[in-house]
């Protein structure tokens, strides 16, 4: 009976089409221009002569495959395992496409195919040994590519998480004129961005004013509003003042919040930015970050400062990986940081982690399981969360995602074992990979084996793309034809 019932549903699930898939990938050739345009530019303008030539190449194919396929129509069936195939692809084309760059920058080619990776993913990891020696359109590089990954990574998680008519019921509860107003995915889209860079315009400034340099004040909002954490320093925040550094921090927090906050924000007047459950978890999380590393300082005593290291852990929460000083040494300081990483930002934002918003319902989960033996045997009482009922296939999604996360943390964890890492700073790593944060305890570096580099390069693709993306793309039955 149960392999009838399987049977019966295999042939209910959508397989992706080989040729609707490639139509779909080379009609967003056109973001290759959006994408590599302006470091190019800033290259040409530089000088930087030989990075310019490298970007012109990706940026070439994506306007030809574009071109080709200008005429053709999308098929208005465009399936959800399409989707999301489309989007791991994106995100791995992308990086690959920006592998001779980075190889014009001094990295050899696993070491540059990482450094892609961790700019479209938003982490902020690094196998550069002199990145100071760079030309500054590198770094324009991998703060824009962050930027526009932290965008892509953030609208299509509303779009497939959240699904259309939610997205823009969140966005025009005001009134049926913001409803009908916000309604299609192309006004959606424009609302997004609209607040994306804004957000990201202020705090360019306000950063560009602390520390005196315009260029490196757009750069560190680039990379602070989309949570990537790459810095035109190679020693991260720690040479700026406390100001530049605050504002950082403070800027990366925001790129935890979800997007839509700021659109309502937008639509309906400053007083949504304390009024939107985003930003109210978000605050909430913060200050329980003080709470915990105040209580762990109180018991390790004197030594440990809490005003930078309290920067470090927004930087870990909001998976931005910046640092304004070195990780601290103290086992139990590190485990606060790594359960910071694990957590992340919240649903919607340009932050890695299991997201904020996951495990408020999963607790909530735990207190409705501990209320369910004592309801009467016909009592009807679904789990819900501010008001919602929380469907079953969640928690099922809810699980899968988990016992994912876990089951590559270990994978990549043993990796480093075995390469004879000592095992807390090894997972404080293999955490910082998988929630995409950049923070890092130094075994992370350009020595690490070519082999390892690549494993770890796959983890930050599967951890930006919550695995179900990357996992949808490679198993086989996606691509499988019924007979």
């Amino acid at each position: 009976m149960s392999q009838a019932v399987g049977a019966g549903a295999d042939t209910l699930v959508q397989r992706a089409r080989p040729a609707t898939l490639g139509l779909v990938l080379a009609k967003h050739g056109v973001l290759m221009p959006l994408l590599f345009g302006p470091p190019l530019v800033w290259a040409v303008i530089e000088g930087a002569h030989a990075l310019a030539l490298a970007l012109a190449g990706p940026l070439g194919l994506g306007l030809a495959l574009s071109a080709a396929v200008w005429r053709i129509a999308l098929p208005r069936d465009l399936r959800g395992v399409e989707a999301m195939a489309t989007i791991a692809l994106l995100f791995l084309f992308a990086a690959a496409l920006s592998v001779p760059a980075f190889m014009v920058l001094g990295l050899p080619p696993a070491a540059a195919l990482f450094e892609a990776m961790s700019a479209m993913t938003t982490t902020g990891l690094s196998m550069a040994r002199d990145p100071d020696s760079w030309p500054f359109a590198a770094h324009v590089l991998r703060a824009w590519m962050q930027w526009c990954g932290g965008l892509a990574m953030a609208t299509a998680v509303l779009a497939l998480v959240l699904g259309p008519g939610p997205v823009a019921r969140e966005m025009g509860k005001v009134g049926i004129d913001d409803r009908n107003r916000l309604t299609s995915a192309r006004s959606q889209a424009r609302a997004l961005l609209g607040a994306y860079t804004l957000i990201t315009l202020i705090f360019a400034g306000a950063i560009g004013l602390a520390i005196g340099h315009a260029g490196e004040g757009l750069v560190l909002a680039l990379s602070a509003v989309s949570t990537g954490g790459f810095a035109p320093r190679s020693d991260s925040l720690a040479s700026y003042d406390t100001l530049g550094q605050s504002l950082v921090i403070l800027a990366s927090v925001a790129g935890a919040v979800s997007l839509l906050a700021y659109v309502q924000v937008l639509n309906k007047g400053p007083v949504w930015l304390v009024r939107s459950p985003s930003v109210r978890r978000v605050a909430l999380c913060c200050a329980i970050c003080a709470t915990l590393l105040g209580g762990a300082i109180f018991a390790l005593g004197p030594g440990v400062p809490f005003g930078a290291t309290y920067l470090n852990l927004l930087s870990a929460m909001s998976t931005a990986g910046f640092s304004v000083s070195a990780m601290p040494a103290a086992p139990a300081l590190l485990l606060l940081f790594v359960g910071v990483m694990v957590v992340g930002g919240d649903r919607g934002s340009t932050a890695g982690g299991l997201k904020i918003w996951r495990i408020a319902i999963a607790a909530r989960a735990v207190r409705h399981a501990l209320t369910l033996p004592r309801l009467p045997d016909r009592a009807v009482s679904p789990l819900r969360y501010r008001g919602d009922t929380i469907s079953d296939g969640f928690l099922v999604m809810l699980v899968g995602l988990t016992a994912l996360y876990t089951l590559t943390a270990a994978a990549i964890w043993t990796l480093l074992l075995s390469l004879g890492y000592p095992p807390l700073p090894a997972l404080f790593d293999t955490i910082s990979t998988l929630s995409t944060v950049g923070l890092g305890t130094g075994v992370i570096d350009p020595d690490l084996p070519p082999a390892a580099q690549l494993v770890l390069t796959a983890g930050m693709w599967l951890g930006r793309l919550e695995f179900i993306a990357v996992l949808v793309l490679i198993l086989p039955r996606t691509w499988a034809t019924r007979p």
